[in-house]
């Protein structure tokens, strides 16, 4: 089911992840939340502080499809594999449900923003900056220094390795076996040996392995290529 439906989103021009989007309302929520909620309780606002409580509402009623958007892609792109950053960021969703309900229960009929409820926000805004920052360690860790590439002398752009493979091999090496780093696989040996690889990920005793294969519709060729040539030009001399 979730195939058939980046499949089908895929048909019509997005390629996207699905989860980074729908966290803005979430995000944007707390945000307003914390900033309403500051105002409201220096002034002693009523209709800022109704504001604020709205913007927790919405923030609670947009945590459920941001939390289920993120399972997708998690399943779709990382294979369901447990990074850290995946892990962090499962735990500090959580929290920020138990906060929002907190939250959302301190300004029920409330007219004013008291000081608990101005930390709670505060506390809020913490978590889904947290959040935002695992989620872009997630993709953007494995990102090779621009100056490095310029040392080595080599022109080859990093944004397919880093959208592709980075979550799970930053920087060459391996989050998930850490002994069995990228940039030493025998499968390097050549472009095809590469490919043939990645198309049906497979232990060296034949057993599955917990890398997702990718399809020519989620990586083609000539991507494949740009990813065989970042890891075996950059990874491998670094």
């Amino acid at each position: 089911m979730i195939e058939f439906l980046y499949k089908a989103l895929a048909k019509v021009g997005y390629t996207h992840p699905i989860h980074p989007p729908v966290t803005h309302i979430t995000v944007g929520m707390v945000i307003g939340a914390f900033l309403f909620g500051i105002v409201a309780w220096k002034l002693r606002h009523q209709a800022l502080a109704k504001t604020a409580h709205h913007c927790i509402i919405l923030a609670l009623l947009a945590l459920l499809p941001t939390v289920f958007t993120g399972l997708m892609d998690w399943q779709h792109y990382y294979s369901g594999s447990w990074l850290f950053a995946i892990k962090m960021k499962l735990a500090l969703a959580v929290l920020l449900f138990i906060l929002l309900v907190f939250a959302f229960g301190a300004g029920y009929k409330a007219e004013t923003v008291t000081k608990s409820r101005v930390i709670l926000y505060t506390l809020g805004l913490i978590i889904v900056t947290a959040i935002g920052y695992f989620g872009g360690d997630l993709v953007h860790g494995g990102r090779t220094d621009d100056k490095k590439l310029e040392m080595l002398g080599v022109e080859v752009k990093a944004e397919q390795f880093t959208k592709s493979c980075s979550a799970c091999h930053p920087n060459g090496g391996n989050n998930i076996k850490p002994h069995l780093q990228l940039k030493d696989a025998p499968q390097l040996v050549n472009f095809q040996t590469f490919l043939s690889y990645i198309r049906s990920p497979k232990a060296r005793d034949g057993s599955a392995t917990v890398m997702p294969s990718f399809s020519p519709e989620k990586l083609s060729d000539r991507q494949a290529r740009e990813v065989y040539q970042y890891i075996v030009k950059v990874l491998k001399k670094s």
